[in-house]
């Protein structure tokens, strides 16, 4: 079944994006909109990140069951930064083609912000600054150069579902959505990976220019 999305109502808090069915993503407990996903954006929300989002849940929808592939960039296969140039090709952005280049990207532009390996759920305070469409990079420490940062996976943030729980859209090879796992384009959990583990989170930023973050 197809993704189909509508907008709900608008809230103080936000507002309210609804699936209508979807085997994937349904929920069997009542939620705002009954049966569906719900996810909710904040007041307010810079137009430029809501035309994206839109655009990739749209995406989304008329392609469903797009499967992972490395180096894919297409409804024929996407891998995690591939589907994140896809995205952002959407609203006329053009980020390098690979994790690594797209969090260098952030970097050099000074939109990049670090996440401390000490970090241990998604309620540390580091992703109060977490916004709707940022992207989000894991990876790890390289040696023997000091420093060195290797970028093995992006994804970008959707929001938070009506009970508060935070979820991505990407590309992915395993990840899980609410205990299921998702294997291509889709929605999945945000979570941050126990401490010690291997790639952690590096850090987040926006693919905008800081005048419309």
């Amino acid at each position: 079944m197809p993704l189909l999305w509508r907008e709900g109502k608008s809230t103080r808090t936000g507002t309210w994006f609804c699936r209508l069915g979807g085997a994937a993503l349904l929920l069997a407990f009542a939620l705002p909109c009954p049966g569906e996903v719900t996810i909710q954006w904040p007041t307010p929300l810079a137009p430029e990140r809501r035309t994206l989002l839109t655009k990739a849940l749209e995406y989304v929808e008329a392609h469903p069951g797009v499967p992972y592939r490395t180096g894919g960039s297409d409804a024929t296969g996407m891998d995690c930064s591939g589907a994140i140039v896809r995205f952002l090709s959407l609203v006329s952005i053009e980020p390098p083609r690979s994790s690594q280049g797209q969090y260098e990207w952030l970097r050099r532009e000074g939109r990049l912000i670090a996440v401390d390996p000490g970090v241990k759920g998604v309620e540390d305070p580091v992703f109060r600054a977490l916004q709707p469409g940022d992207l989000i990079f894991w990876g790890r420490m390289e040696p023997p150069v000091k420093g060195t940062v290797r970028v093995t996976h992006v994804h970008m943030f959707l929001g938070r579902e009506a009970d508060g729980h935070p979820v991505m859209i990407g590309a992915s090879d395993g990840r899980s959505y609410r205990g299921r796992k998702v294997r291509g384009l889709g929605i999945v959990d945000f979570t941050v990976p126990a401490l010690g583990r291997s790639p952690r989170i590096l850090g987040f930023g926006s693919p905008f220019p800081k005048a419309g973050s």
